[in-house]
């Protein structure tokens, strides 16, 4: 299974260490940061990791409704 590079905005109402410790917490590698005006990075793992990921960080939802956002952010597989 190959790890996805998504672009991924860290939400506006996290600190910098908040959003460190989750990508930490979920095996998320951080990449580039894309935008320095909209806090936008290049974040990569698996697709599990990642879902899990974007669910504790947006909301309460179950994780697997986050596939699509995944996949229609994708912009690499390494």
């Amino acid at each position: 299974m190959s790890k996805l590079v998504i672009k991924f905005t860290q939400p506006k109402e996290m600190t910098t260490s908040e959003f460190c410790n989750l990508l930490e917490k979920h095996s998320i590698s951080i990449g580039a940061q894309t935008s320095y005006t909209k806090n936008e990075y290049l974040i990569s793992g698996y697709l599990v990791d990642l879902t899990k990921f974007i669910a504790e960080v947006e909301s309460d939802a179950p994780a697997k409704q986050w596939v699509d956002y995944v996949y229609e952010n994708q912009v690499a597989a390494v």
